[in-house]
């Protein structure tokens, strides 16, 4: 896994991210965006989903959109009891060392929630690039 702990932690930091998820060639825009490093329940190197996890710790995305358009889709992108699903680019901006720099963050999507008005997207970080 390609991971710039350096970058994530910007993000963490960041009040209000800006960024857009894209699926099927379609871009999705993502609000109430928040990054966040947590531990996961892995005593041991293992697998889910078929993506291997031997770390203890992981960086969590969770957003909401208003793109209801979204929740047929989900079932085919999401990790978990799908076997087939396929990982996604979620894309930002952020001032890194006094240049705005684009930020693609591979994710696979772990968990959702959905309202008559809005759904709740969670996500798990894979690979940072920055561009």
């Amino acid at each position: 896994m390609e991971i710039d702990e350096k970058i994530l932690s910007k993000l963490i930091e960041a009040d209000d991210i800006k960024c857009s998820l894209y699926l099927d060639g379609k871009e999705y825009r993502l609000e109430q965006t928040r990054v966040a490093k947590s531990s996961i329940p892995v005593r041991k190197p293992t697998t889910r989903g078929g993506v291997y996890f031997s770390d203890t710790t992981a960086y969590k995305i969770k957003a909401t959109t208003n793109d209801l358009s979204l929740i047929p889709l989900i079932s085919k992108v999401m990790l978990g009891p799908n076997t087939d699903f396929k990982p996604l680019e979620i894309k930002t901006n952020l001032n890194i060392d006094g240049k705005s720099r684009n930020i693609i963050l591979t994710t696979h999507l772990t968990n959702t929630m959905n309202s008559v008005t809005k759904l709740e997207l969670h996500f798990i970080v894979d690979k940072t690039k920055l561009e």
